[in-house]
């Protein structure tokens, strides 16, 4: 049975977390979703995965990506890679409002997405 937790040591928060990410990772890419992920630097000490999110201005405005968050943090905790040790860069696309009007769609697309990727990786 998957932990339904999701303290602080399951978040990626520090600018050099972030940075360790971005460079020399392997990535996942789709139309609405970016992601680099990597086995964790702190997999000696860590026994699970822990995940950042990047969502610009571009998207919308607070709320709405909060919410993107909201769904995203709420999928990988019920998801089986929470108890591997990867550490998860995630990066929307600021596409999924500009070409969908519906509110309801773009979460649609996203929970898809999101989906594909924790399965994918």
């Amino acid at each position: 049975m998957v932990d339904n937790c999701y303290d602080k040591s399951y978040r990626l928060l520090s600018t050099q977390d972030f940075s360790y990410l971005r460079r020399g990772s392997k990535r996942f890419k789709n139309k609405w979703l970016m992601a680099y992920y990597r086995p964790s630097r702190l997999s000696a000490t860590s026994d699970h995965s822990r995940i950042g999110f990047s969502i610009t201005k571009k998207v919308g405005k607070a709320v709405l990506r909060n919410r993107y968050k909201r769904i995203m943090r709420d999928m990988f905790r019920q998801s089986p890679l929470k108890e591997k040790t990867y550490d998860i860069l995630v990066i929307v696309s600021p596409y999924l409002t500009k070409k969908i009007d519906s509110p309801l769609e773009q979460e649609l697309l996203l929970k898809k997405s999101f989906a594909q990727l924790l399965t994918s990786i």
